[in-house]
């Protein structure tokens, strides 16, 4: 590829019109619901339940940051100057051991990340099939059936044309779900909502097992987002978006996929908010007071809500993010092993990419439905807060050491003033929070595991 820098923009490919422009989102939408996962639903309900609205600006500051991130991260592999296609190939620009780095924490961080997906995808089938059958076995018997299905779709050749459209679904499914929920609650506290976008930390109550900060830092790490960012670049390239002329439809595709994000953790906070503030005392320690909580809010109808989004979020999570964060651990490991960089560009065609998604990403995350494995509630927490620490510092700083030279974009592609600084600021929170958890992770081990 050149590596000359272009002073202009190059035109853009037009956004299609009518169903067109229906079907052209994409990436956006599957990779903001592979981030809703769980995750957010339990973030979301846990900081909306134990503190009201007090911690709301954590959620919009959030997916503010988050969508600025991607959209970084996008540009860069759209706009380089060296015909990057993968994030981690920029990384490789600034340190020959930063794609080995960012390879063994997506290993580590994308197990976990993927053993909360589908012990959650179990739990909701399982208890949409009942809850009784099966004994202790009953979620390990559902996740063996959930494997088998995505192993099944992965081995799709259209596999992302499914995702895209199951994401699609899943998004309508849980949105028309929690109105529903808030309609039959009955009452919404438009003040208090307003007064929660004031950036305070309340202080600590007796209702939540983890400490504000600790609901705030989960909050942040899990919609700003961290490792799972970087899996933009692989579905903008599974969609055929590659070079300058997409950037246009990739900012609709970005923007259009957050709202739904958006308005789901939102109507997750809005309802546990509205929930607790008419049932003093109530708290959630595990998927189960959530499954109560709309049990009294909704009627016999609600907890088959909740476990029918528990199951969407988690299986529009699973199986793309199995892909993503093999794409990510393979070009990480093809920078790092020398035998292997002949497949760089080219990053699953090495034989190793299907073995790591189907049995790092897909087939051991059984083991967090074995019984005795931690709940669904502590290892989200938990998880997501080692992730965070692992990666969302490393993340902003590259992002903006990549976006803000010439030496590694085109002229009209450096970010401007606004940009970096805003950049540099999401670094300096990056740290703060990375250092806030790490300081708390005894205190999480022992609140979740003790």
């Amino acid at each position: 590829m050149k590596s000359s820098s272009v002073s202009s923009t190059p035109a853009q490919n037009p956004l299609p019109r009518g169903l067109g422009l229906v079907t052209s989102v994409g990436p956006g939408l599957v990779l903001a619901m592979s981030f809703l996962g769980t995750g957010d639903l339990v973030s979301s309900s846990v900081s909306g339940a134990s503190y009201g609205y007090a911690l709301l600006w954590t959620l919009i500051l959030s997916l503010v940051a988050r969508t600025f991130i991607i959209s970084s991260i996008a540009k860069y592999t759209l706009m380089n100057k060296h015909g990057d296609t993968q994030i981690l190939d920029g990384f490789a620009r600034l340190s020959p051991v930063l794609p080995g780095i960012m390879g063994a924490v997506v290993l580590i961080a994308g197990f976990i990340t993927q053993a909360t997906f589908l012990l959650a995808a179990a739990v909701g089938l399982h208890e949409l099939t009942g809850g009784e059958w099966g004994g202790a076995w009953g979620r390990f018997i559902c996740a063996i059936i959930i494997v088998a299905l995505t192993l099944s779709l992965v081995m799709l050749r259209k596999q992302f044309v499914v995702l895209e459209y199951f994401a699609r679904f899943a998004s309508v499914a849980m949105i028309v779900a929690f109105i529903y929920a808030l309609i039959k609650i009955g009452t919404f506290d438009i003040a208090g909502f307003v007064q929660g976008m004031a950036f305070e930390i309340p202080k600590e109550q007796n209702t939540s097992a983890f400490a504000p900060i600790v609901i705030a830092s989960a909050t942040i790490g899990t919609i700003a987002g961290n490792m799972p960012n970087l899996l933009y670049s692989g579905f903008m390239r599974d969609k055929g978006w590659i070079g300058p002329k997409y950037r246009k439809i990739q900012q609709f595709d970005l923007i259009v996929g957050m709202a739904p994000l958006l308005i789901i953790n939102l109507l997750f906070w809005i309802v546990a908010a509205e929930f607790s503030a008419a049932h003093p005392g109530f708290s959630i320690g595990d998927e189960f007071d959530l499954s109560h909580m709309l049990s009294v809010a909704v009627g016999p109808i609600g907890p088959y809500l909740l476990w029918m989004c528990i199951f969407f979020a988690a299986m529009t999570s699973f199986p793309p993010q199995s892909r993503g964060f093999a794409q990510l651990a393979i070009n990480g490991i093809n920078h790092t092993v020398p035998s292997m960089r002949r497949f760089l560009g080219r990053d699953e065609e090495n034989p190793a990419f299907r073995w790591i998604q189907a049995i790092v990403f897909i087939i051991l995350p059984l083991a967090s439905t074995i019984p005795g494995a931690p709940d669904l509630i502590s290892l989200n927490i938990v998880g997501t807060a080692l992730s965070t620490v692992l990666s969302l510092p490393i993340i902003v700083v590259c992002i903006l050491l990549l976006t803000s030279r010439k030496k590694h974009m085109h002229s009209y592609a450096v970010n401007r003033k606004w940009q970096t600084g805003l950049l540099l600021l999401l670094g300096i929170i990056a740290i703060v929070v990375g250092v806030q958890i790490a300081l708390q992770i005894p205190a999480m081990f022992q609140t979740a595991f003790g």
